[in-house]
C-alpha cells in the first residue's frame, strides 16, 4: 500500500463529511526524508470522502513513518 493512501483513508460520512483532516507531529530537523504530494480531489472533497472546501491545490507534506502530516494549500 503507497503511504499517501495511509494517509487518504476512506471515512464514514453517514452523517456529513468531517472538515479537513488532522495534521500530525512536527517537520523533522534532522536527517530524515520529508515527502510532499498533491492531494487528488473530486471537487471540494479528497478521495477518502473528507471536505476541504474549493480552493487553491491542497499539498500534504509527511514522512514514511507517518510520525509527521501536514496539510496546506499552495499560495
Amino acid at each position: 500500500m503507497r503511504t499517501i493512501d495511509k494517509i487518504i483513508t476512506k471515512v464514514n460520512t453517514q452523517y456529513g463529511s468531517p472538515m479537513g483532516r488532522q495534521n500530525t507531529g512536527k517537520k523533522p530537523t534532522n536527517k530524515k526524508k520529508v515527502f510532499d504530494c498533491k492531494v487528488k480531489m473530486n471537487g471540494a472533497y479528497d478521495k477518502g470522502g473528507v471536505y476541504w472546501g474549493l480552493g487553491k491545490e491542497l499539498r500534504v507534506s509527511y514522512t514514511k513513518d507517518l510520525s509527521y502530516i501536514e496539510f496546506y494549500r499552495v499560495n
